[in-house]
């Protein structure tokens, strides 16, 4: 009697599925398009909102539009189109695949999650004398979070952290472990230093610097190793989540 055909995957291919979704999901234009919804949720929650306060590195970011005058958001606008429009022409498959975004959207809410529960118990120690004021808006500090995510890992990893590492790599002569750590202990300082820096800054104290640098580091091994769009997503989840412990 004839066995029946293994109709089973043949070895290694589950890790072969596994590496092809490590290279996609790392992928700086997939990342990109993944967090596409996040910048443009957030923009559009600022707007209907009407809220006075926006993320801080936004602010920075966007100091390179104001030379646009009162066509600033047309000119950021068209910046953002013509990158998703670039970033998908180099996607492997040229379009957006909505099971890819899932798997990392879940990664992303598990790192978050896994943060959170050493991290919030943290802030909920380490930032509970913050200026939270008497009058919380939660959406507003959702929406807040949201930006976090987007325009903090965009300011400190892609661009500070990005132009420390090629910048001591041409011009230092460091080896590439010392370059390495050079740029993410010095854009994880930066990232905790600016979140008391302003009118509306967390007092200058141990506990808070050492927090803040511990999570840029964290988020700086999460961009290396994972990838802008995991990056971002695991920032807004997180603080979202800290926001909402805090409550």
């Amino acid at each position: 009697m004839a066995k029946p055909k293994d109709r089973s995957q043949p070895p290694g291919a589950a890790e072969g599925l596994v590496q092809k979704y490590l290279r996609e999901s790392h992928d700086f234009a997939t990342g990109f398009l993944f967090i596409l919804p996040l910048l443009v949720g957030y923009e559009v929650g600022i707007i209907l909102l009407r809220s006075d306060v926006g993320n801080w590195a936004h602010g920075i970011i966007r100091l390179v539009f104001h030379v646009f005058g009162s066509a600033e958001p047309v000119a950021f606008a068209a910046l953002i189109a013509t990158l998703a429009f670039l970033a998908l022409r180099q996607t492997e498959r040229k379009r957006v695949d909505a099971e890819l975004l899932g798997l990392m959207l879940a990664e992303s809410v598990a790192y978050a999650c896994a943060l959170g529960l050493v991290g919030g118990a943290i802030a909920r120690r380490v930032l509970a004398a913050g200026n939270l004021g008497p009058t919380r808006d939660i959406a507003r500090d959702i929406v807040l979070s949201v930006g976090a995510g987007v325009y903090e890992e965009a300011l400190f990893r892609v661009i500070l952290m990005g132009a420390l590492y090629y910048g001591l790599k041409l011009w230092s002569g460091l080896g590439p472990g010392w370059v390495a750590g050079i740029s993410i202990v010095v854009s994880s300082l930066a990232f905790a230093a600016c979140h008391h820096i302003g009118p509306c800054g967390e007092p200058w104290e141990a506990g808070r610097l050492a927090y803040r640098f511990a999570l840029g580091v964290l988020f700086a091994a999460i961009y290396i190793y994972r990838g802008l769009g995991i990056a971002v997503y695991t920032h807004a989840f997180f603080d979202i989540f800290v926001t909402l412990a805090r409550t």
